[in-house]
Formats: C-alpha cells, structure tokens, sequence
C-alpha cells in the first residue's frame, strides 16, 4: 500500500501545508481521498494522471476538501480527446447526491456527458473493492463526516479527515499500522469540531496504533512543539505531515 499525501493543511495558504487530498495505491487501483483546492495539481506533480483515479471517497463537504471536484469533473468532461467514458464511483458521506445535483446546476458543464456517474452513501459501513477491505466510522465533525480505514495484504491504515473528540475514530482505528489524523490546534485549545494535541494522542493510544502522522493543522498548531505534546500521551511513531509525503505500507 502507498500513500501520497498531496495536501496536509487546511484553507488557510501555508507553505507545504495545502488543502486536503491524499491518494492510496493498493491492488492496482488508486483510490483519491478528499479532493480539496490544488489536489489535480499536486496529482500530476506526484506522478499521477487525474484520469487514472479510479475512485473518490470524500470525508464531508467542505470546501477545503472539496472544492478541485468540480475541476475535476470538468476536465472529465471537456479534456481535448480525453474526455471520460469509464465509470465514476465517488464513496461519500451521506448528502452527495444532493451535493452533486446543486454543482450541476452551479456548473451546468460538470455534469457527465459520456461516462456514468455513481455514488455510494457510507456511515458506519463495510465492504470490498477488489482486495481492499474498506469501512467508515462517523467522526462527529459535521453531522454526516466520516474517517475511512483500509486495509489490504495484512495492513491497514486510517484516514480520518476532519473529526471532533467525540466521534468513533478510536474505535475505526484500533490496531491499524498508520493513522492519518487532523490535529487542528495544540494542546489545551478548546475545540467541539475538531481535535487538538491531547484528543489526538488520546484517540492514537486507545487506539494503539502503531504509527501516526498529523495533518490538518491551524498556523496555532504549527507554532508550537506539536509532536512533542502528543508525545507526551502517546509512545509510538509520530510524523508532522507535509505536501508530498510518501508513506509505504508493505
């Protein structure tokens, strides 16, 4: 399994810190997770041709996670002598198809012209595509987000995208080699609808997970010894993400 984090950050511009998006290549496919600004950009500078995604699974609705969908969809569309004809599967909160419907009448040219378009509304969920095992878990960030977990020739990791304290993320993560987790604010900031330095490093050790790597971080965050601070719960691997980050599971 091989993950390319291709935005780490949040809205807010920062250096090697942009909005969401991150690919997962396992079983021959490449799987796109959130699709945030800049993502088909940061795509082709990892090596990776928007059109050879084969599925989109989205946290929420956000726009920092998902605003590059409607590039997406129209370079679909409208790429000269390139445009889609295969299938289209997006995994998705529930509320995508009403997302979809208000985008389309938006950007009338967004909406597929030579290829199907299918969605799959996940909550609390199982299921396979191909040798993937894939299941979701509510995060509590909005009322309908979800974190995703992989898992794939005896590994697994998590995404969480956005999550609050009391979301299921633990128990979604629990024993998996990597953890890709938000961790908004730093220690001792008051948050409902996100996590900080000590949420996040309560969730990993409950978890026990062997490995964590933050992402989603406010320049409050940044500014501080963020790893040190979830250090001090939690005893495994601990990484700062940034743009452009491969990580291999294997």
């Amino acid at each position: 399994m091989d993950i390319f984090l291709l935005g780490t950050g949040t809205a807010i511009p920062i250096k090697q810190h942009s909005p969401a998006g991150l690919v997962v290549i396992a079983d021959r496919m490449r799987l796109l997770f959130d699709i945030g600004p800049g993502t088909l950009g940061r795509l082709e500078q990892a090596g990776i041709s928007y059109d050879q995604i084969d599925r989109l699974f989205l946290t929420h609705f956000h726009p920092d996670h998902t605003l590059d969908l409607a590039t997406l969809l129209l370079v679909f569309n409208h790429a000269p002598g390139a445009s889609r004809t295969r299938p289209f599967t997006i995994t998705s909160c529930f509320g995508i198809e009403d997302f979809l419907q208000r985008m389309y009448q938006l950007y009338p040219d967004l909406s597929p012209m030579e290829y199907e378009m299918r969605v799959h509304q996940v909550r609390q969920d199982e299921f396979s595509i191909g040798k993937i095992k894939i299941l979701s878990a509510p995060t509590g960030h909005t009322p309908d987000s979800v974190a995703y977990r992989l898992e794939v020739a005896g590994h697994s990791m998590v995404y969480s995208g956005d999550a609050a304290p009391h979301g299921e993320l633990a128990q979604l993560a629990e024993g998996a080699d990597l953890l890709i987790c938000e961790c908004s604010f730093p220690s001792g900031w008051e948050t409902e609808d996100h996590l900080n330095a000590d949420s996040v490093s309560r969730i990993a050790s409950q978890a026990g997970v062997k490995s964590l790597v933050i992402t989603h971080c406010y320049p409050p965050a940044l500014a501080v010894d963020l790893i040190g601070q979830i250090r001090g719960h939690y005893s495994g691997e601990v990484q700062l993400a940034i743009d452009g980050l491969h990580l291999s599971l294997s």
